[in-house]
């Protein structure tokens, strides 16, 4: 079985943290197979807003 790949992504408040969401996606968007979409379906959110987890 191969390993998920997680990704945590933390920010001062909610907006910091989808900015470092987005700022992720497209810095690394040539290694996902899957549109901008595709990657938000798979991030959850914890209830502060300030933490975004990633997985793949």
């Amino acid at each position: 079985m191969i390993p998920l790949k997680t990704v945590l992504i933390k920010g001062r408040n909610r907006q910091d943290a989808r900015k470092k969401m987005l700022s992720y996606y497209f810095s690394h968007r040539d290694q996902f197979e899957c549109t901008m979409k595709d990657f938000v379906k798979r991030c959850s959110v914890d209830p502060s807003g300030r933490v975004i987890l990633y997985k793949e």
